[in-house]
């Protein structure tokens, strides 16, 4: 039973990168179409100065001055270089289909639930694999001690309580999100049926 999930996502640290987020489609055709979709949308916008869809999986869509990317981009340099150059007035979002294999759900009576997780830091699938709950509990909370050890004792109780808030998302919510200095990741639980399914 494979699913494809869609990944909204602004790129690294930007303002709004804790507003990722993830829709759910059957097939594949369906996943792209919503995303063309997006990217139609973002078309009409005037600060659009450039949708990078050269993959058409994992499409970039900077947002930023029209006008001084113009004058800046084609004479002086490159698109990558205008972005980390006008890292406060750009944002890139970026539009992921990944495609996921639903199969352990088939015939399974667990009331656990597969996750996906993305980086936000590396705008990228986290890991490789497609945790359980408790596997993906001990995982980020292993993460958590490994990035605050020799932290202060404000930065670790932060750390606890954000840890906290991502353990009881966890079982009680469909994503979760943690944010802790170096280690940004959210992650979104995979339906064991999608709504068109029946």
């Amino acid at each position: 039973m494979k699913q494809y999930a869609v990944i909204h996502a602004v790129a690294g640290l930007s303002e709004g990168y804790s507003d990722t987020d993830c829709d759910w489609f059957p097939t594949k055709e369906a996943a792209q179409k919503h995303v063309k979709q997006l990217c139609d949308t973002y078309r009409e916008d005037e600060r659009c100065v450039q949708i990078d869809h050269s993959n058409p999986d994992d499409i970039c869509v900077t947002m930023g001055d029209a006008d001084d990317y113009k004058a800046c981009v084609p004479e002086d340099m490159d698109h990558d270089d205008y972005v980390a150059e006008h890292m406060d007035d750009v944002s890139v979002e970026v539009f992921s289909v990944i495609e996921l294999d639903a199969s352990r759900y088939e015939g399974s009576g667990t009331t656990e639930h597969m996750w996906l997780t993305w980086d936000q830091q590396d705008c990228s699938v986290a890991w490789d694999y497609k945790p359980l709950c408790m596997s993906l509990v001990a995982r980020v909370s292993s993460d958590v001690m490994d990035n605050t050890s020799g932290d202060s004792h404000v930065n670790c109780m932060n750390s606890l309580e954000q840890l906290n808030e991502f353990i009881s998302s966890v079982y009680y919510r469909n994503e979760a999100f943690i944010d802790i200095d170096d280690y940004t990741m959210h992650a979104f639980r995979i339906p064991k049926k999608l709504k068109t399914d029946e």
